[in-house]
């Protein structure tokens, strides 16, 4: 159960400040104006609009006006009870933090609604302003819960890319990427479309390509040693694929035929290495 206890707007006040002490209630602040200082355990959080700050329920903390002038801001103080402290979790793990939300237009006139309907005395305005406030909650743990998946992928990608810079002399199947990073075939090749825009075989393909166009250009090695040293069984299938990403033959480029060569997507220093 979500149990608003208020629901403010601060409009620009002169010399605003709270003194160092502790909130007995949840916090969600939404800046749409200004510059406000937050201070909480040595931490400085220095919000501007769009920025959200979430305070959990115990956090000492202190605020203040940037030096430049006042802020505005809407703020809900709230408490949570049974199942609703499961859902609020998510964010309370994390401490004191600041978010720059998704969608922050909607976000503001949602927290503009909630404000409005917090001092309507209607009936049905408290369970308007509730789902309203599950609302906002909701939103925040997706955006955050969002980035940490994307980050979750990336991170895979990255440990992808290295595995297949260091074996690019072998020949790679979709099943050992799968098992490098314990996880399905078909999530790699998801994550890979996702991240990268290209299929994971695709991207083997292009990193050997790669490799053949420096090899062909100053190894001396021939087309068949550089065709067996990268892990194609058959001579014929690497000069299709060759042609494919490059658009000319591999004897072309041994013989000094410029080539415009996509770089690769998303390499980062550590997998060229």
């Amino acid at each position: 159960m979500y149990t608003l206890k208020s629901v403010l707007y601060d409009d620009r006040i002169e010399k605003w400040q709270i003194r160092e002490e502790r909130v007995h209630h949840h916090i969600l602040i939404f800046i749409t104006g200004g510059q406000a200082i937050y201070h909480s355990a040595g931490e400085v959080f220095e919000l501007h609009q769009g920025d959200v700050l979430f305070i959990p329920a115990g956090t000492i903390r202190s605020c203040h006006n940037d030096a430049k002038g006042p802020h505005q801001k809407y703020s809900a103080h709230f408490t949570t009870a049974g199942e609703a402290d499961k859902t609020v979790e998510a964010l309370r793990q994390r401490g004191m933090f600041k978010w720059n939300i998704h969608n922050a237009d909607y976000f503001r006139q949602r927290f503009s609604m909630l404000l409005l309907q917090w001092f309507d005395q209607t009936p049905g305005g408290l369970l308007i302003c509730q789902g309203i406030l599950l609302e906002l909650i909701g939103r925040l743990i997706h955006d955050t819960q969002q980035q940490i998946r994307s980050a979750v992928k990336k991170d895979l990608i990255h440990k992808l890319q290295a595995y297949i810079v260091h074996n690019k002399s072998k020949p790679i199947q979709l099943s050992d990427l799968a098992r490098h990073i314990d996880r399905s075939p078909n999530h790699v090749t998801r994550i890979f479309k996702e991240v990268l825009g290209q299929t994971p075989i695709d991207y083997i393909h292009q990193v050997k390509v790669s490799v053949a166009c420096e090899m062909l250009k100053s190894s001396g090695m021939t087309i068949a040693e550089i065709s067996d040293y990268l892990g194609y069984c058959e001579q014929s299938y690497f000069h299709r694929i060759f042609k494919k990403f490059t658009g000319v033959a591999p004897t072309a480029v041994q013989k000094g035929h410029p080539i415009a060569f996509v770089p690769l997507p998303g390499v980062s220093g550590a997998a060229r290495r």
